[in-house]
């Protein structure tokens, strides 16, 4: 397992684990919760939200060397809700798909354990400078 920004009180209250950080490319996976489901038994669109937001945002910051990570901004986000999320263990990732060095955007997907597509996003990041990322 790798790790999380040690600071970021909300990847950690989900329990996140990062299976990946590479050059503008990441991903993670997440266990739902009872507390994460909706009135249907499913993962709340909230929930998926808050993941994508995560693994665009570490994927726009993303570095092989820690040193040079980056913390990032969200300027914008949307997210394309493909199907339900069941109760169980989501994949996320997130890649660089353009941008300079103060603005990124990234495409992400969060999958079921089983790869079905539950939902893809898009989003556009402020980049501050390397070594912002506070990686212990």
């Amino acid at each position: 397992m790798l790790e999380i920004r040690h600071n970021n009180h909300y990847a950690h209250a989900l329990g996140v684990e990062v299976l990946e950080r590479g050059d503008g490319r990441a991903a993670m996976s997440f266990r739902s919760r009872q507390e994460d489901l909706n009135a249907q038994d499913v993962v709340h669109g909230g929930v998926l939200a808050g993941l994508m937001d995560l693994i665009l945002a570490m994927a726009a910051g993303s570095h092989s060397d820690p040193s040079k990570r980056q913390f990032s901004i969200t300027l914008s986000m949307t997210i394309n809700f493909v199907a339900a999320a069941r109760p169980g263990m989501l994949v996320c990732r997130g890649v660089q798909t353009g941008g300079g060095r103060k603005t990124v955007f990234c495409d992400g997907r969060i999958e079921a354990e089983d790869g079905t597509l539950l939902a893809t996003g898009q989003g556009t990041f402020k980049l501050l400078p390397p070594g912002s990322e506070d990686v212990p």
